[in-house]
């Protein structure tokens, strides 16, 4: 037997044994419990076979089958030095009186030894974070390193619970549904009526506009991020474009009416510079972070979205923007721009249960770059265009300068060609605002 330790549960791991001895379905109810989640030296190597045999379809769990079975692997044929065949049949006399009859009672020994086990390692864990401590002087480095040790023992700990019948989950589901319900729409609407109708802002999901380079991505996710603050939410921005300096003459141009180039240059009047003091004043009421990241990576992404939502709670996450991989750009040092939208659209949005909202890169001809990467993770996808002269002699100067059409949407309607929402889109003012909807020709 091993040296004892005070974060150990030795009768719980027997227990356990003993009952899938007995009744070996009953792993199937707590298929997360892994050999080194138990302390005993012996006792994992046990669980080890036990658990084996089982997986297989084999039933009979006796002596002869677990010696076997240990011996089928390289890995595992050192096992049987301590387990022979006499040792086991002494545990196997006993097995009958430690043993569990129920689910319940085996759930409650396997909740024993995952909290014992949960103790041990996160204690180890915090003793190697110590020894970070001293081994690494980049303070950001070792934030990452030490979250990740922590977040690796948490994720392995989390709850998994048994999967329930639809029946029983199915009035939570509806109430949940009820809830989200607000004035007409399921989810935070956008500051455009007309977009909702298509698809609005949810938790766990992400909504991309896409737009060619220096067409606009940045200024409608500002637009989106301001709006949200008015709305009363809690919003994160992610910024691999501008520093916090540049995107805050953005913010108060937008916020107080006055043009880019005259703010950042001085030249306002003294009524103006009222409305730029409005401005700083009522943004610094709201929930709001700017993080400038000139290079993503999921690393630092995943870190400051977990210590932002720790200390101060986010509602939407906004990120700018998803970039290919292959071009020399803010995402050059990851391969796989799949990946980055799938972390942030399940790892983080979905984990978290928080809304994400980003911009991608589209071509002339309106289609997604690296399209399959990330229309396969993304929720929806919104593409904005310039409208031709012929389009806006067509609609009406009325109906704006710019075009949006859903072009990709698991949770509602797209458009169809030759369809899209009219946007009006002013520069000077970083302002993107819904114009009066054209009327479609209709074909005789």
């Amino acid at each position: 037997m091993q040296q004892t330790d005070e974060f150990c549960s030795i009768d719980s791991e027997a227990g356990i044994l003993a009952t899938l001895v007995r009744n070996p379905l009953f792993y199937y109810y707590a298929e997360d419990l892994l050999p080194n989640h138990f302390f005993d030296r012996d006792n994992r190597y046990l669980y080890t076979a036990i658990s084996d045999l089982i997986r297989r379809g084999i039933q009979k769990i006796d002596p002869y089958n677990i010696i076997e079975d240990l011996n089928a692997s390289e890995a595992t044929r050192g096992y049987t030095e301590n387990l022979t065949v006499e040792r086991l049949n002494e545990f196997f006399d006993t097995a009958d009186t430690i043993s569990r009859s129920t689910v319940k009672e085996y759930k409650l020994l396997v909740g024993n030894v995952l909290a014992t086990a949960f103790r041990r390692d996160i204690r180890q864990r915090l003793k190697d974070c110590m020894g970070l401590c001293e081994r690494i002087d980049d303070r950001e480095k070792l934030e990452r390193k030490i979250y990740d040790k922590i977040d690796g023992v948490m994720l392995e700990y989390s709850a998994h619970d048994e999967i329930p019948a639809y029946r029983d989950v199915v009035d939570e589901c509806w109430n949940e549904i009820r809830a989200r319900q607000v004035d007409g729409f399921s989810g935070i609407p956008f500051k455009f009526p007309t977009l909702n109708q298509y698809a609005v802002i949810e938790r766990g999901e992400l909504f991309i506009f896409a737009a060619e380079a220096k067409q606009g991505k940045s200024m409608i996710l500002l637009n989106c991020a301001m709006d949200l603050l008015r709305q009363g939410l809690s919003v994160l921005y992610l910024d691999s474009e501008l520093n916090t300096r540049l995107f805050t003459a953005r913010v108060l141009s937008h916020l107080s009416a006055v043009e880019f180039r005259r703010l950042t240059a001085g030249n306002y009047t003294p009524e103006e510079a009222d409305r730029i003091q409005e401005a700083i004043d009522w943004i610094k009421t709201k929930s709001f972070t700017h993080v400038y990241i000139p290079t993503f990576d999921l690393q630092s992404i995943y870190t400051t979205v977990k210590r932002v939502y720790h200390t101060q709670g986010i509602d939407v996450l906004i990120v700018d923007y998803f970039k290919s991989s292959g071009d020399g750009d803010a995402f050059d040092s990851y391969q796989e721009l799949g990946k980055f939208v799938d972390t942030v659209k399940n790892k983080i949005c979905g984990d978290l249960n928080i809304c994400g909202i980003g911009a991608a890169q589209a071509t002339a001809s309106g289609k997604v770059a690296d399209s399959a990467k990330i229309g396969r993770n993304a929720s929806t996808i919104a593409v904005i265009q310039d409208k031709t002269p012929e389009e806006i002699e067509a609609d009406g100067p009325e109906c704006g300068n710019k075009k949006l059409r859903v072009v990709l949407n698991r949770n509602g309607m797209q458009h169809a060609p030759g369809e899209y929402i009219d946007l009006r889109f002013n520069g000077d003012m970083i302002s993107y605002e819904e114009a009066r909807q054209h009327i479609p020709v209709q074909p005789y």
